[in-house]
């Protein structure tokens, strides 16, 4: 097996899947900025080699990784602090994973790194964890067969997160997403929309708001859709405080450093959630019709950041091995597959119920 290769293996979601990777007998390396933090890490996860790399420096990340199969990298902000795990990968011509659900980084790896990704014979593969992983894996399942799908995807989460996912989404919310239209993708900004999202039990019913979610640059590279959209669902008061809540911290990011003090502030947070904090499950739906038939398909499990940690895991020792194959950047099913990702979430206790009329070609 070619090695792999974790950078931001100390951060909270990197000591994760460090110890996914050393529980599946993998061959890999961590890196990051603080030798004493890897060293001990290194200690409990099967004494990987280690690599000190800094967030900043592509040379000494591309050497880290020179000759690797695959990198992984947890460090985020991606929008902020992504780019240099993207370059060191393009310059050591190794296939990328990353654990980003910011549709700005995306949208931007998409625009300015596929041909080069192509040129290179590498698969770039963001958003390789939770939420995008359950959610590609749900549209696949929900549109297969169907002719220009119209899709909702909608998502019902937990509350609680880590600094760096706390970080990651003010931006996300900030930022405008993409949604398709007439088979055309459109920019569409957080609580922008809502409707009724007919969620499985026991959630049964609930209003859901737009949100600007990564899924909606992806899903689409595999699933031509005449519409697709992606929502959040929300309660009766969160769903009349989004708009102004969000125009308040819009005009509140304008002022200068107001930024860099925000995230100071949540970096005073706990790192992470706790075991019992991460027992909380969240659901997704997917609802497709094409005309002529419907299909929904419903994902539901626990533990979000321990789900992201074995995909990302699973999607690097895929790639890893893989010779041939597409290249460039790639969602989560073309990059790793269909069958394997669903083999893998049904592994980590994810629920998956398909609701279909009786005449479903794909069975009773």
């Amino acid at each position: 097996m070619g090695r792999i290769v974790l950078f931001g293996a100390t951060g909270y979601t990197g000591r994760l899947t460090a110890h996914a990777l050393s529980e599946r007998g993998a061959d890999f390396a961590i890196a990051g900025r603080d030798r004493a933090k890897l060293e001990a890490l290194a200690s409990v996860t099967g004494s990987p080699d280690i690599h000190v790399a800094d967030a900043a420096d592509v040379d000494a990340l591309a050497s880290a990784i020179d000759g690797a199969g695959a990198l992984i990298t947890c460090v985020g902000p991606f929008v902020q602090m992504g780019q240099t795990a993207v370059e060191a990968a393009l310059k050591a011509g190794v296939h990328y994973l990353d654990s980003t659900g910011e549709g700005t980084f995306v949208a931007r790896l998409i625009r300015e790194k596929d041909d080069e990704a192509k040129k290179r014979g590498i698969v770039i593969a963001p958003c390789m964890g939770f939420d995008e992983v359950p959610g590609d894996v749900a549209v696949a399942l929900a549109t297969e067969g169907m002719e220009r799908p119209q899709v909702d995807l909608t998502y019902a989460l937990p509350s609680s997160a880590s600094v760096g996912t706390i970080k990651s989404l003010v931006g996300i919310i900030l930022e405008p997403g993409t949604r398709i239209i007439g088979g055309r993708p459109e920019p569409v900004g957080a609580a922008k929309h809502s409707r009724w999202a007919p969620m499985p039990p026991p959630l049964g019913p609930k209003q859901s708001i737009s949100a600007p979610l990564a899924i909606g640059h992806l899903a689409p590279r595999h699933v031509d859709m005449e519409r697709f959209e992606t929502f959040f669902t929300a309660g009766r008061m969160q769903k009349f405080a989004a708009r102004p809540g969000l125009l308040a911290l819009k005009l509140a990011m304008r002022v200068p450093g107001a930024r860099a003090a925000t995230d100071k502030m949540i970096s005073l947070l706990p790192e992470g959630p706790g075991d019992r904090a991460r027992e909380a499950r969240w659901t997704i739906l997917a609802e497709a019709f094409d005309g002529s038939m419907w299909r929904n398909v419903s994902l539901q499990g626990r533990d979000v950041y321990g789900l992201t940690a074995q995909t990302l895991a699973t999607g690097a020792m895929e790639l890893a091995d893989r010779t041939g194959g597409p290249t460039g950047v790639l969602p989560p099913v073309t990059a790793i597959g269909l069958e394997t990702l669903q083999k893998e979430l049904t592994d980590q206790d994810v629920q998956i119920d398909v609701y279909k009329p009786a005449s479903d070609p794909r069975g009773d």
